[in-house]
């Protein structure tokens, strides 16, 4: 349960920082450092498998979203995607996947 629900914040942050064509090292590297806290209990690489499966999926936003359940979870993948999105410049279509998928999970900026 806890390696999908990884796996599933991993794809979710990837798909929203790769709106702008790229994930730049300094939103994988963000993204490695926050999901890593969050669960501790990972193994090392598997951060690097759920980026290589995300590159390798033909998935969409919506699709991802869907595998999250939990509103603590969503949560924090909402701040996952914007703090890593973030770390190279918001791009504009990272803004709108950002904003798409609040609307889709019904949760404010400031929750």
């Amino acid at each position: 349960m806890m390696t999908n629900s990884f796996d599933s914040c991993v794809k979710i942050a990837a798909c929203i920082c790769a709106k702008d064509g790229i994930i730049s090292q300094a939103e994988e590297e963000t993204m490695h450092e926050m999901i890593c806290v969050r669960f501790p209990e990972v193994e090392e690489n598997a951060f690097e498998k759920s980026l290589q499966a995300f590159f390798d999926s033909d998935a969409g936003i919506e699709e991802y979203l869907n595998l999250v359940t939990e509103p603590e979870l969503r949560t924090f993948v909402l701040q996952l995607a914007e703090a890593s999105a973030s770390a190279d410049g918001l791009d504009p279509q990272e803004n709108v996947a950002l904003i798409k998928s609040r609307e889709i999970w019904g949760i404010s900026r400031d929750a």
